[in-house]
């Protein structure tokens, strides 16, 4: 995703930049601002062109991490819960009691875990945002409103 913002600060290799937040990423949160809403937002970026203060310049953030942590948090807490309801249900026979609903929170307590382990293993890793370039002055980003 690219964006285009103004230098507001400079912080030894990042440069804190406000950027112009769009309807269509109003509540996404992708390039690491935390805000919701429209308006113009400040974002943490790892300075790669040595930008000053009062330079406009060009952000690109990589969104194939928020694929990653939304396959996590959503599809392996499911696929766990799934897990555990079907094994619960081949085992039910033996039992008097109900090893599916028993599983089922068994497995999906454990994807939790894991999902927090790889969130903190993952955490420190990534910065949302570089800037890459500098634009001229004149420059207002993006004519559409696409991320």
């Amino acid at each position: 995703m690219e964006q285009v913002g103004l230098v507001v600060e400079v912080k030894e290799d990042k440069a804190v930049v406000a950027v112009k937040r769009h309807d269509v990423c109003s509540k996404c949160g992708g390039c690491g601002v935390a805000a919701s809403g429209r308006g113009e937002t400040q974002l943490e970026a790892l300075n790669k062109v040595n930008a000053t203060v009062g330079q406009t310049v060009k952000i690109y953030s990589d969104t194939s991490h928020i694929l990653k942590a939304s396959f996590m948090v959503y599809i392996v807490p499911l696929l766990a819960l799934l897990a555990g309801l079907f094994i619960g249900q081949q085992l039910e026979g033996s039992a008097g009691l109900r090893l599916d609903v028993l599983l089922g929170a068994v497995f999906l307590l454990i994807s939790y875990f894991l999902v927090r382990s790889y969130d903190r293993k993952v955490a420190g890793r990534q910065l949302a945002a570089a800037v890459v370039e500098i634009l001229p002055a004149a420059c207002e980003g993006p004519t559409d409103e696409k991320c």
